[in-house]
């Protein structure tokens, strides 16, 4: 029998371990969990091949990003996932520790963001799909991701029908923000941009967008959608209902229909 990919769990907190296992059972993992004395994970980390560290940030000894520091200097191939019940900056804390931080995942675990988390450290490739043909919604191995913002989701739905090609401000504004001036809609469109980034990251698919200056583009690569493979004519299970509750999607939807009744 293969040896179990190791993980470990540094929090001061009982309650919260016990938490965290009992949100992970399933999983096939070595577990290894250390609360009053964090350093012994450091040991561990430089005796043995460990794939990832859940660490929690604030801890009364030494904080989770110092840990981090220590675990990486004796095994420097460790994923880090800090674990917290408060706010940090989360983006100080990647430029200050690079590409090793996964992410950060709060208090109380949701499965969801584990299990993207458990899928990076084993390098499994996830199921992301885009559903169009209904009320959009972004699924990870069938579960729907919530988004803490209704237009970073729209967003996002653009993004799909533009089918791997560029969207740049202008035709983000132009759709979402339509009736908005320029400056509001700019700013509008900032933060849906920085929310949509943070929900994917949070989601564990930071890859399936790519953020550039003044535009952003969908990498199909890790994704597949119904409305993709309908322009691909690989399926056919379109009934007239495409992306419900979005005015831009008409201009969508209108070709679409006219495929289905065999006028092109």
């Amino acid at each position: 029998m293969p040896e179990k990919n190791k993980i470990i769990i540094v929090d001061d907190e009982p309650q919260a371990l016990a938490s965290f296992l009992l949100t992970s059972l399933g999983k096939d993992f070595d577990y290894r969990f250390y609360c009053e004395k964090p350093y012994d994970a450091v040991e561990y980390c430089a005796n043995h091949t460990v794939e990832a560290a859940f660490l929690d940030i604030r801890m009364p000894n030494i904080s989770g990003v110092d840990l981090a520091h220590e675990i990486l200097k004796v095994n420097k191939t460790v994923k880090i996932i800090f674990i917290t019940a408060f706010t940090f900056d989360e983006k100080a804390i990647r430029q200050e520790l690079g590409d090793r931080v996964l992410g950060f995942a709060y208090k109380p675990f949701d499965p969801v963001k584990l299990s993207g988390f458990f899928a990076q450290i084993e390098d499994k490739k996830m199921d992301v799909f885009l559903k169009t043909f209904a009320p959009f919604d972004l699924f990870i191995d069938g579960e729907a991701v919530d988004f803490s913002s209704a237009k970073s989701k729209e967003l996002l739905a653009l993004l799909t029908v533009f089918n791997g090609s560029t969207l740049t401000l202008e035709q983000s504004i132009s759709r979402l923000w339509p009736n908005h001036d320029i400056d509001l809609s700019k700013r509008l469109y900032r933060d849906a941009k920085i929310r949509l980034k943070s929900a994917l990251e949070e989601a564990g698919v930071p890859e399936l967008v790519s953020f550039g200056y003044g535009y952003l583009r969908i990498n199909k690569e890790y994704a597949h959608s119904d409305y993709w493979d309908f322009l691909d004519e690989k399926i056919k299970p379109y009934a007239g209902i495409f992306m419900t509750g979005y005015e831009w999607a008409k201009e969508y939807k209108y070709p679409m229909d006219l495929k289905i009744a065999g006028i092109r």
